[in-house]
């Protein structure tokens, strides 16, 4: 496959993708171990100033992690090549390391914000281009549908940055388009890498059908809705309450796709994807619409946010590995490993209503799995 060759190793889509999920694990250890744990063992104020930066630092690169990985796997596995191909797989994971690493060195958010996003901007418009010309079928189905999710995804970025940040809008405005966005972006990576899943399984019938219109018009519905009214009512739950009954489909669908329901990499995105439907009704109906309020709202959220930022990457990873028909010990044991340990982290910590003991408990096994996870993508890839 094309690309500029480092030694035996090919920087394609496929080591792009490797890139991605180790860049995230980094900034995912770095937050816990760098940043949380030392500043609960000094408790000095200052730090407070860093830990809030690098924090919106890594929550902004988790909102792409999943897109971005799905999106590479796939065109690893098109065998797409060519010079834009190899220009976003290069481009991706740098800018999501300038964006990371140079707050985090900083310690402010500029420049490395706008060092990092420009450019991101410029490599998902790219991938929209790229991904375009590599599905063929531009019917209405499982391909297109990932599609408008990508072109959705950077409208609604773009949006972000330019009609509210650079606008320099406050107040309830910023708020409300700013949590529309953060709620559709949960959504993007676990949804782009089923349909492309579906469309690389020549997935049809009413219910893909149904699912193909009905997630990226939820998606639609919701940010917009929201950013053209400035409240949440009425587009949350016209937006939301559909793509809860789109998720479910997703889960019927993809657990008929997968067909071999032994313990493996195909069982263990049902199972993900199952997960993050059950948390996120929880979170609408068990504590919003429950009207509950405090500490238990707070560690609910949280937990359910935390379990979110993981779900676009490992549904893409675990598909990827179920379509490459990797096996062995160390895919059962990710196959095992991460849909058990998001459910320890956010069914824990709903259940004593507090982040200890199941916040450690979930989180540090899932660091490991998804280092073990780098290690199969890297070896399947190269």
């Amino acid at each position: 496959m094309g690309g500029i060759e480092m030694g035996v190793i090919e920087m394609g889509p496929g080591m792009a993708a490797v890139a991605i999920v180790f860049l995230s694990l980094a900034a995912k250890l770095y937050m816990s171990f760098g940043v949380r744990v030392k500043q609960s063992g000094n408790g000095y104020e200052p730090l407070e100033a860093l830990q809030d930066n690098a924090s919106k630092a890594q929550l902004n690169v988790a909102e792409y992690e999943g897109i971005f990985t799905a999106i590479f796997l796939f065109l690893y596995i098109k065998k797409a090549d060519g010079l834009l191909v190899t220009i976003v797989s290069i481009g991706a994971p740098l800018t999501q390391a300038l964006y990371f690493w140079g707050r985090v060195a900083t310690g402010d958010p500029y420049p490395f914000s706008a060092i990092g996003a420009l450019p991101r901007f410029v490599c998902m418009g790219m991938m929209i281009y790229i991904l375009w010309n590599e599905i063929g079928d531009k019917s209405l189905g499982p391909g297109l549908a990932a599609l408008k999710l990508l072109i959705l995804s950077l409208a609604a970025k773009l949006f972000m940055s330019f009609g509210i940040r650079v606008a320099k809008v406050e107040g309830e405005k910023k708020e409300n388009a700013s949590s529309a966005q953060l709620n559709v972006a949960e959504y993007e990576g676990i949804f782009t890498a089923i349909f492309l899943f579906l469309y690389l399984k020549k997935a049809d019938g009413l219910l893909v059908m149904i699912v193909s219109i009905g997630v990226p018009l939820t998606q639609a519905l919701y940010f917009w809705g929201r950013v053209a009214t400035g409240s949440p009512m009425p587009f949350s739950p016209i937006g939301a309450l559909p793509r809860y009954v789109c998720m479910g489909i997703s889960v019927y669908i993809l657990y008929n796709e997968i067909g071999n329901m032994s313990v493996g990499p195909g069982l263990a995105a049902v199972a993900v994807l199952f997960l993050s439907l059950a948390a996120k009704l929880f979170m609408s109906f068990g504590i919003r619409v429950a009207n509950v309020e405090g500490e238990k709202k707070q560690n609910a959220s949280k937990a359910q946010l935390n379990v979110a930022e993981y779900e676009g990457l490992f549904t893409a990873a675990l598909l990827f590995l179920h379509v490459q028909k990797d096996a062995g010990t160390l895919v059962t044991i990710v196959s095992i490993g991460l849909p058990l340990t998001q459910a320890i982290y956010f069914w824990g910590r709903v259940a004593t209503g507090s982040p200890m003991p199941f916040s450690p408990i979930g989180a540090l096994p899932r660091y490991a799995c998804m280092g073990i996870l780098a290690y199969q993508l890297l070896t399947a890839v190269n």
